[in-house]
């Protein structure tokens, strides 16, 4: 299975969900990969250019099997990052990692840039690929007082475009007076139809094994991959 995951805006935590569900499931029995077509604003460490989110993947999980297609310094959206550093974005080249890596993993988790309809070249958005990689999505959300109307309107346009979400995952959750916040989980599936399959408390601190507990107790693995998963039911 291929899960894409995706949020409605940056700092929402992809990467952090995306290392402990994989992390997770690889420690209930499933082979794991984890795929980032491109990297942007990747850090330079000595002339080497290395991807922070490759990078904090297999420090959760140093099994995890991981690939990165592209990687760029500059920080901007894939089309613009691969300009500015003279590089076209193979999309060939994307579908070809990612089969690759599917070949030697159950699972493969993608973790896009940014919102669903980047670009990753001019006529390739993020829609356009993960209906060419035949993906099921995931949405990480992290709520704020204004952040149902961009959730609701992100799902309609994955559904306008054939892409029903398997589910969306509140991260960074506080408990607030504020009523937006309160009501989030009932509002988007009353709304969208569409499940709130994890809500993940704000993580000041962490670690890998607090991290996979965190999962597993907050998160519904089985709705996610649409699997039963024997050891979370013996």
């Amino acid at each position: 299975m291929n899960l894409f995951v995706i949020s409605d805006k940056q700092g929402s935590g992809k990467t952090f969900i995306s290392a402990g569900i994989a992390a997770t499931m690889q420690s209930l029995g499933y082979s794991v990969g984890y795929y980032k077509p491109v990297q942007t604003g990747a850090l330079n460490q000595n002339g080497f250019i290395t991807s922070q989110d490759v990078t904090f993947i297999k420090k959760i999980d140093p099994n995890v099997n991981t690939k990165v297609s592209y990687t760029f310094e500059t920080d901007a959206i894939p089309y613009l990052a691969a300009k500015k550093e003279n590089t076209f974005i193979q999309p060939e080249v994307l579908v070809k990692d990612l089969l690759t890596l599917r070949k030697s993993s159950d699972i493969v988790i993608v973790e896009g840039n940014n919102g669903i309809k980047t670009p990753f070249t001019e006529n390739l958005k993020t829609t356009d690929f993960i209906k060419a990689i035949q993906a099921s999505v995931l949405m990480v959300v992290e709520p704020t007082h204004d952040a149902l109307e961009k959730v609701l309107l992100t799902i309609d346009y994955l559904k306008h475009h054939g892409i029903s979400p398997v589910g969306v995952i509140l991260n960074k959750y506080l408990k607030t007076p504020d009523l937006n916040i309160q009501n989030m989980p009932a509002l988007i599936e009353e709304y969208s139809g569409i499940p709130i399959v994890g809500i993940v408390g704000y993580q000041s601190k962490f670690y890998p094994s607090g991290l996979i507990d965190t999962i597993l107790h907050s998160v519904d693995l089985e709705t996610i991959f649409e699997i039963n998963i024997p050891k979370l039911n013996n």
